[in-house]
């Protein structure tokens, strides 16, 4: 039977970053997927009005979701052991934001990355991006060239000042100022 009573404590726990001292978060995360895992659990948060710290409470699920999943898959198992971890390491509320939807053994690749200090989360979930193939990206630019009428020179000017405003927030936020009022002229 479903408690939702107690599912509502724990997200009101989830949300204030508060684990139950009886608890490890790991053993917090499995039990909070346990109670949530037959409802549809987006839904629910929706449905209860939880949408200002929904990441937080979606990727604490995800945790106890891997954490369940690497109690049984041998792969993981032995993932962790040539990583020299007999048993999952004790995760928190910084290295779940590593979590994505990929398989179990790619996520625990990135959360022992992170715990061996080879990078901050922005920049352990960039390297694990999946970059585009040459193929692609060749039809890619043939399809911006063809659709803005410019040549190779034009495309590399465009995104060399593309990546320069990109890289500047002060930058971006007023060229999309002057973005929008130049729609709005031409309107």
């Amino acid at each position: 039977m479903i408690d939702f009573n107690l599912i509502n404590l724990m997200i009101e726990n989830i949300e204030n970053s508060f684990i139950p001292p009886e608890h490890t978060f790991n053993s917090y995360a499995i039990e909070f997927f346990n109670q949530v895992k037959l409802i549809p659990f987006s839904k629910y948060l929706l449905s209860i009005g939880k949408t200002k710290r929904l990441p937080k409470i979606m990727y604490f699920k995800k945790a106890g979701e891997l954490l369940s999943a690497s109690s049984y898959d041998q792969e993981i198992k032995s993932y962790l052991k040539r990583n020299n971890y007999d048993n999952p390491p004790e995760l928190n509320f910084k290295s779940i934001l590593l979590l994505r939807k990929t398989n179990y053994l790619s996520n625990w690749r990135k959360i022992i990355s992170f715990f061996d200090g080879k990078g901050s989360i922005e920049e352990i979930n960039r390297l694990n991006r999946l970059s585009i193939l040459p193929q692609e990206l060749e039809l890619l630019e043939y399809h911006i060239k063809k659709l803005l009428n410019i040549n190779d020179n034009e495309l590399k000017w465009l995104l060399t000042k593309y990546a320069i405003i990109k890289s500047d927030k002060k930058l971006l936020k007023s060229f999309q100022k002057v973005l929008g009022n130049f729609e709005n002229e031409n309107e």
